[in-house]
Order: structure tokens, then sequence, then C-alpha cells
């Protein structure tokens, strides 16, 4: 699997090591704002929720920093909505109200200003203070894009391979002791209470470790971009912010009475989910049929969920590629058939990677081979190539037809297109080789666990029992651990099973794309 070079390691962990500088800095001014005798959230609150419906809007938080005079951006104050809007309605109830106010470090502090005698309107220090606090999490929102542009503009850094990075020895998690080690390694000074900050934002779901798409969900640049659905993204969607021990809620018992308050209770239970990873049988009805046990179950969701992230972050890439003026799949293709033999081979494959600067492991090669070749002879026809570079959405491929290929003689072939199509053409190759290698990892993963059966991992998935998984299968069983994806990662997760495209996932597909394929242990 491809490495990150020095330079871009550093500025991952400078990164990283911001986001947990910034969570320290804005817990200071919640302690600030709690240590206030004046301030109690639930009045708080209500100032701020100026039509009194229960929720604080894009517009509330907008008027109060107006009102305040705190220059902001869109995007910053998107971000930090999005930071604690656990749900993804793009608004705050009360109880992520309470996470954005209320320390995680001071549970005495927290509780006695949730027990406080309410007000009908703040007092000029607490909307000081308030306002303090609101300003600290615009300005880290705005370092923390910064610094995340930054990164992702770099032609050799991805996702995946930063995660891998972290992420070793390998078990498709980051632990505290990982973060320690990686950021130590690169010259940080940092103790216990900076790997609790970083948790506090990036661990979703409160197991006290990253997975992946929390990982890439924290580092992933929020710059605009063109979405094909208005569906929510799985990626704030399920977990709840929360249910980490290092973020809690509480409840205050002077709250009584009041249909505003009954609203409160109700919005409450309806929002307490918990992520595939934090599953217990409590969250599943005791009437449901699926063959596997909710641990079980539970895994192959999240294995779902990370490989949804994986070709999200892949296909944005083919879309950077395509958009390049000088790109055609016909170059691109002839790139690597320097011999004119109408395909690809592994071996003509790899030595043009060796000429971009890759130099990935034959198992790697092999596996993107597995992937792509419809005969699995380890040759990769015009169309077959043609795959590796297209984004899902059809308009790219009317962009990219559009074009007239430069043809260029066999001497000139790697050499046709410009310095900067040339890097992004790199990164999609580097993507897509750490993408397979990562789910060879999810494979192994599930290999090894000892009461697993594929069988019944299919029928789990297979709600109706007729021998096939559909588009709404799939969606249906994520929605039931609380992911609501996108209509295109849907189709990406069935992209990769259904291998003869006919709309449908049979029990051999599953089962060829479940099984390792490679012995050597990713």
């Amino acid at each position: 699997m491809a490495s990150l070079t020095i330079e871009t390691e550093k500025k991952l962990a400078d990164t990283i090591a911001s986001i947990a500088e910034g969570e320290k800095e804005i817990e200071i001014a919640r302690i600030s704002l709690t240590e206030n005798r004046d301030f109690e959230p639930f009045s708080a609150f209500k100032s701020l929720d100026r039509l009194g419906i229960g929720f604080i809007s894009y517009m509330d938080l907008q008027d109060f920093l107006n009102r305040n005079r705190i220059p902001f951006i869109s995007q910053e104050l998107s971000s930090l909505i999005k930071q604690y809007d656990s749900d993804s309605d793009g608004r705050l109830v009360l109880s992520e109200f309470h996470q954005l106010t209320l320390p995680s470090t001071n549970n005495l502090l927290r509780d006695l200003a949730q027990q406080r005698i309410p007000s009908s309107r703040l007092s000029l220090d607490v909307e000081f203070l308030l306002a303090r606090l609101l300003d600290k999490e615009l300005s880290f929102q705005r370092r923390l894009e910064s610094l995340k542009q930054d990164l992702s503009s770099r032609y050799d850094f991805s996702m995946v391979s930063a995660f891998s990075l972290i992420d070793f020895p390998s078990t498709s998690f980051i632990t505290r002791d990982k973060l320690y080690s990686f950021l130590r390694r690169n010259g940080k000074l940092i103790y216990d209470d900076d790997i609790d900050a970083l948790l506090r934002r990036m661990d979703i779901d409160g197991d006290e470790r990253l997975s992946y798409s929390e990982f890439a969900d924290s580092l992933r640049s929020q710059e605009p971009r063109i979405t094909s659905s208005p569906r929510r993204s799985p990626s704030r969607s399920s977990p709840l912010r929360n249910s980490s021990p290092l973020r809690r809620t509480g409840n205050s018992p002077s709250r009584t009475g009041g249909s505003f308050y009954q609203n409160e209770t109700s919005m409450r239970s309806s929002f307490n989910r918990t992520s595939p990873s934090r599953m217990s049988a409590t969250r599943i009805s005791p009437t449901r049929s699926s063959p596997l046990t909710v641990v079980d179950e539970s895994e192959l969701v999240s294995i779902f969920f990370q490989q949804i992230n994986l070709e999200r972050d892949l296909n944005g890439s083919k879309k950077d590629i395509v958009l390049c003026p000088d790109f055609t799949l016909i170059d691109a293709f002839q790139m690597f058939d320097i011999n004119d033999l109408g395909y690809v081979n592994e071996y003509d494959f790899e030595d043009c990677l060796i000429g971009l600067g890759l130099r990935p492991s034959r198992e790697d090669i092999g596996l993107l081979f597995k992937h792509y070749s419809v005969l699995n002879n380890r040759r990769l026809t015009y169309s077959e190539f043609g795959k590796i570079f297209t984004p899902k959405e059809h308009e790219y491929t009317r962009i990219m037809s559009n074009r007239t290929a430069f043809n260029a003689i066999r001497s000139e072939r790697r050499r046709v297109f410009n310095t900067d199509t040339t890097f992004k053409l790199t990164k999609v190759l580097r993507l897509h080789l750490e993408t397979e290698a990562v789910a060879e990892s999810l494979r192994h993963r599930l290999a090894r666990r000892p009461s697993f059966s594929m069988h019944e991992a299919f029928q789990a998935v297979d709600k109706d029992r007729n021998g096939y998984i559909t588009y709404d299968e799939f969606q249906g069983l994520l929605e039931q651990y609380g992911i609501f994806a996108t209509i295109k990662d849907v189709e990406s997760l069935m992209d990769r099973y259904d291998k003869d495209r006919d709309g449908r996932v049979s029990y051999s597909e599953f089962l060829d794309e479940v099984t390792p394929k490679s012995p050597k242990k990713y």
C-alpha cells in the first residue's frame, strides 16, 4: 500500500494535533460559561430559539452572532452546526445544545448548571460568555478547514493512506495508543488530555477508537460539492455524538410540565441512536428474523459502511481527473498498453505505476485486476480499464466523450498529460490500490470471526429470502442501524457486489466479494 511523504505525514500530524488543541480551548470556554452562576442551559437555549419551536436553526445562530458582532462565513457556521447536529437535520435540539455549551471534563459543574433556576432572559455576562464560546468554535472551524484543504491538496495524500499510516499494526481501528504513537513520532508533545480532546471531536460512536468513517469524516474538507441527492450523508446521521464517555449529557431534575418539555423528551427519545459498532441487543426488536447474532450483523453493517466511505473518496478523485481538459480514456489506456496488445496485463500495469512513482505490491495489483477483470484473466480490456477512471455520474462520461485523444507515439505515451493531470491520475490509481487493499483487509476481518457464517450473512440482508439482495434490502439494513445512505452510496455498494450488473446480488456474487482473495495477511 502506498505511503505518504514525510512532508505530508507532518501536515497530517499538524492537522490532528490542531483538533486536540482547538477542542481544549473550546472546553475552557465551556467551563467559563458554565461557572457563571447566571448561566442555565435551558434558558440560554430558549433565548436563541426565537420562535419557541424546540430547536435552534442556522438563522437563530446567525441572528445571535450578528447581534454580538462576531464575524463568520456561512461555511463556518454550517460546520459548527454539523459538529453537534447528531441526527443531521440541520438544527440543534436541547440535548445537542448541551454538547455545544456544557463541559465534558467536569461532570459536577455540568450537573450544577442544569439544576439552576431558569430565567426569562440572559444576563449581559452570560450573553458575552456564550458569544465568546461560539466565536472560539467558529475560529476553530476556520483554522481547521484551512489545514484540511492544505492537506487534501497534497498530490500524494489520500484518506485511506492516512488512516493506514496511523492504524499500524492494522486492525481497521485507530486506538488511543496509535494516535499517541503517531503524534509523538511526528514531534508533537501529546498527553492523555490531548487524546481525550481528540476523541471528543472525532469518536462519534463513543467506543474509544476511530473507525475509517469517523477518521475520514473528521478530516474531510467541508468545501461544498455537487451532490445528486438530497438525502443525508451517513457520516453524521447514524452515531450519537454524546454516547462517548468523554462527551456526557445530563437532564435537570427541575424540568417539569409544559408542552415544550414533553416535546423535548420525545425528541431525545427519537434522537438516541447507536452506531453499528456499539449495537446492543436492546437496539434490535425482539422479533428480528436475522440469522446472525447482533454482534456479527453489526460487524457486517460496519463493513458495508466503510466500503461506502472508501468508494465516496474514490469517486471524488475520479471526478477530479475527468475535469482535467487534457484527460482522455484512450490516452490513459495507451499509457499502460505500451505494446499495443489491445489489453493491459499486470506486468505493463506495474511498470507504468513505477514510472508514476508508485510501487505497490503484486498482491495489491492482483486485487485490483480481480475486481475489474470480468474474465478474471489478469488482463484489462479498454472498457474494463475505463471503469477505473469513470465516475458514477453520467454527466462526466459525456464530458470525456466530447474530447479528442492525442494518440501520442509509443515513446511519448507516458508523458502525454500535463503535470497536474498526471498527479491526479496517479492519485486515482493510488486510491484504487488502497481501496482494494482495505477491502481485502475487511474480508480477512470477517473470516477471522469464529462464529461468522457467510450464508447467514447473506440471509441477514436478503430479508424476503428470495435468494437475491436488492438495492432496497441493502438500504433497509443500513437504515435499521441508523445509517441513512444516499442514493449514490447504495449504488456504489451494489456495484461492488453485483458482478453481472442485473440489479441484484446473488449468493455466489455475495460470497465472491466477502471471501478473501489473497493469502497475504492484510
